[in-house]
Formats: structure tokens, sequence, C-alpha cells
């Protein structure tokens, strides 16, 4: 068991929570075994004088989260403060107040195709340090939690613009960890303990004992082990900047190496993989989380981190995620939860539903894995509606995309109506059109390979949209609603 068994919610990829929602999370979570909550915020908490970054975003306020803070408190949960200061701001940086801050205020070339991507790193200076401080200071002054998570990972455009030619005279990771280290000691001076994102630490192993006394580094990875190669498909230099050790594929242990050499303690961050889906990506996240504590428990992790991300617009709702949380808050427990009919019977419990949705969540979540393409950190399914993101390679099995379309229809018919539950009528209405939409991107995934389905139509991409808006006001707040809507390409 580990000590620390927490759970992630992005909260600023567009989809906010209603507080009806937050309360039903919590319970689950208590129920699962968690004893920590982290909801993470770029521009989604009212920070004091940065009014034009959060409007329209449906923020959370101070109070929100002192009734949250409460609330976990009653039920045995422990809420923490997760935000970012350093990669990540590109809501941000959109406004011309804050462009200045930016290590390239004009953009960076994009990670996958060509382009130019908006920009999302602060430089590495003491002004940017001491802006990130004040802005931690001000979300962990509001709870009682005496850690705060300050992210710091992939500052993609690092030594790409404002900052090249101090890193290329003095290296850019001793640029990196100097500027971490300007935000983690004040922290640690005020007596929190500082968790940062531990990616920039897989190359090299020097670069570990520069870290603050004190400070948690969490290792993610969020793609399971296996012995092929995906890396392989990925170009050297989006490798490269992604930070990737040589051997990604090998899982936990691979990203962790430095860490276990040099005996630092470390937690470990597995995923639901349900972001970049619709639907999820089941068979991954089991086979990530289950690596994730093996490795974390072989070498004392005092921590265990479920991540639920919301990247490129999160228009899969929560429910879809409640298989991952089951095996993940087991696995956090170190309990063996059994075969899948038994972690879709727990799904049930947490719904109060019939029987039967569990296992239909379940199964509608391993659609995307069983088309015969190689993905990473997304679904093709997904990608062929938003195209965002790694796009997946090889050609679906016609056989599979028949197969997967037949289980929609299944599950659009049985989420046509309330479930039973106190949240029947939210969950249905949430998961039919998570399946709608999936059913869309499937259609085009096989038009576009030449199979014997129609593509969808604007007018039924519409329709879709229409249906999500729905779902998404029966449980979440309307701020970034359109903007996700909008990453749909009709």
């Amino acid at each position: 068991m580990f000590e620390r068994r927490a759970y992630m919610l992005d909260v600023s990829r567009d989809r906010v929570p209603t507080r009806e929602t937050l309360e039903w999370l919590v319970g689950a979570l208590a129920a699962l075994g968690f004893n920590e909550l982290q909801l993470y915020v770029e521009h989604t908490f009212a920070y004091a004088g940065h009014q034009e970054v959060w409007e329209g975003a449906s923020a959370f306020t101070s109070g929100d989260l002192r009734w949250l803070d409460y609330y976990c408190e009653t039920n045995g949960v422990e809420l923490v403060g997760n935000m970012n200061c350093f990669g990540h701001m590109e809501r941000w940086l959109v406004h011309e107040r804050y462009r200045s801050l930016a290590e390239c205020p004009n953009g960076a070339p994009a990670l996958f195709g060509s382009g130019t991507m908006r920009p999302g790193c602060l430089a590495p200076t003491a002004e940017n340090a001491a802006l990130g401080v004040t802005l931690a200071r001000e979300l962990a002054g509001v709870l009682r939690s005496r850690r705060i998570h300050i992210g710091g990972d992939e500052p993609f455009e690092l030594g790409e613009g404002a900052s090249a030619p101090d890193t290329a005279e003095r290296g850019r990771e001793t640029v990196y960890i100097e500027h971490l280290s300007r935000i983690i000691e004040p922290l640690a001076d005020d007596g929190y303990q500082v968790m940062f994102w531990a990616d920039q630490f897989r190359r090299d192993r020097s670069l570990v004992s520069r870290i603050p006394a004190g400070a948690i580094p969490v290792v993610w990875n969020y793609e399971a082990p296996s012995q092929g190669g995906w890396q392989s498909f990925l170009p050297p230099e989006l490798a490269d900047r992604l930070g990737l050790p040589d051997d990604p594929h090998l899982g936990f242990e691979a990203h962790a190496r430095l860490f276990i050499e040099t005996g630092r303690p470390f937690w470990v961050a597995p995923g639901t993989s349900s972001w970049n889906t619709f639907i999820g990506r089941n068979l991954n996240a089991a086979a990530n989380i289950a690596d994730a504590a093996a490795v974390g428990a072989a070498w004392g992790a005092p921590g265990f981190l479920l991540t639920d991300w919301g990247d490129n617009g999160h228009h899969q709702p929560l429910p879809v995620s409640l298989p991952s949380m089951v095996r993940g808050g087991a696995a956090a427990m170190g309990e063996s939860l059994g075969d899948d009919a038994a972690v879709a019977g727990r799904v049930d419990d947490l719904l109060g539903c019939e029987p039967g949705v569990g296992a239909l969540i379940d199964r509608l979540g391993r659609i995307g894995e069983g088309l015969g393409m190689v993905s990473l950190n997304s679904s093709p399914i997904f990608t062929s509606l938003c195209s965002t993101g790694f796009p997946g390679v090889g050609e679906p099995d016609p056989e599979a995309v028949s197969d997967g379309l037949g289980t929609l229809a299944e599950a659009r018919e049985w989420f046509s109506q309330p479930i039973g539950g106190l949240r029947g009528t939210v969950v249905a209405a949430e998961l039919e059109a998570a399946c709608h939409l999936a059913e869309l991107g499937l259609r085009r995934l096989g038009a576009e390979f030449g199979l014997e389905v129609e593509a969808p139509t604007g007018s039924e991409i519409d329709e879709a949209a229409s249906a999500q808006r729905r779902a998404w006001l029966l449980s979440s707040q309307p701020g970034g609603l359109e903007d996700s809507i909008g990453k749909l390409i009709r």
C-alpha cells in the first residue's frame, strides 16, 4: 500500500466540474481508497489581479476551494493544490499583458506536423520565478494542506527563444533546474513540501543531485510497457523535445531509472488514459497502472498519483474514467481486484446503477485499441474527429471498425434513457454524447481508409455537438464549453 494515494483531475482544459459533481467525485475517491485529491489549474483559479486570464472560464474562487477543502476533509481526503508556472502557460501568454514573459513570444515549431504552436513556456527569468512563487502561495494559502504541486513539466520552447544564449553557454538542463529551484526554494522556506513533474530528469543523471532538498519529483508515464519500440514512430527531434529516455517502451522502469539509480525518493504517476479518446483506452490504462504500482512498490515510492487529463478540450465525461479509477485505487491500496467483472461491478456500485453499465463502459474503452493501429497518448477515433495529438500509425481493421460501430450503437441505445442511481440521468446523457462523438470519429476514420462506412456529414457533427453541450452542462460549468466544441472538425 502506498502512503499517499492521490487522484488528479485536470480542470484547465475547458471542463470545470460543478459542486455536485465534485461531491460525487470525493465520495467515489474515498470509497476506492484514495486519500488525496489534486485539481490541476492553469487559468481556472481566480488569482487576484489576473482577472483577464480567468474571466469567462468558470474559474474556482477561494471560497469554492475552501468549501471543497472542508468537504474533502469530512471524507478523509486531503485536497492539494496543483498548478503550473513554467510550461503550459498558453492561457496566460495569449494575453498581451503577459506575452513579453514568454520564452518564444511569437510561438515555436509545432510538436506534430508543420506550423507554429502558440507561446506556452515562460522564460526562465527571476521575474517569472517570482510570479510562479506568488501564484503558488496564493493557491496553497487557500487550503489546509502543507504540500503544493507546481508543475514544471514540458517546457518545450526552453532554449529556443529568450534563453537561447544562456542555454547555449551553460546547457538547457542547468538553466531548467536553476529556474525550477528559484520557485521551489521560497516555498520550501514557507514550510511547504513542493511536488513537481519529473520529465526533465529522464536523461541527465547529474541533474538529480541538484533537486532542492525536500522537493518531491513525480515520475509520470502514460503508456503501458511493451516489447516493441513505439518510440520508433516518433521523429528523433520530437523525442528530444519530449525528453524521452532511450527505451520509453519499458514503462516506469525507464522513466524512473535515474531516481532508482541515485536512490532519490519519487512518486509514480500513471494515467486513466481517457483523454484524447472520447471513450477511453482501458487496456493501456490497466497495464500502465499496474506497471506504476509495481515499480513504485519495488523502490519504496511513498506516493501514487493517478492522473486524469483533459488534453484538447476534455471531451470525455468523468464516467469514462471510472474503470481506471477503480483499477488505480486497488493498485494504490496494494489490492488485487481479480477479473474485469469485478472492476465492472465496482463501477456499477459507484454509479448506483443497474448491473451491466460498468461492463459496457469498460468495453467501450477498448474499441480504439482493437483497431490494429499504433497510437500514443490518444485514440485514432479521437484524432480523426479533432485532428490533434498523435494521429496513429497503420490502417484500421475493417472487421474491428464494424464491431466497434455495433458496440457504439448498442451503447447509445442503452444510454438513451436514465440508467438508475442518483446521477443516472446525468451519466446516461454524458455517455450517450461521448458514444455519439466516438461513432462519428470511427466512421470518419474508416472512410479515410476506404472502408465501407459513410463519413459523417457536417450536420451530423453539429447534432453530436449539440448533444455534447446539453450533457456537459449537466455536470460541468459553461466556461470552456464552446472552446471544447470548437475543436471538432466539421
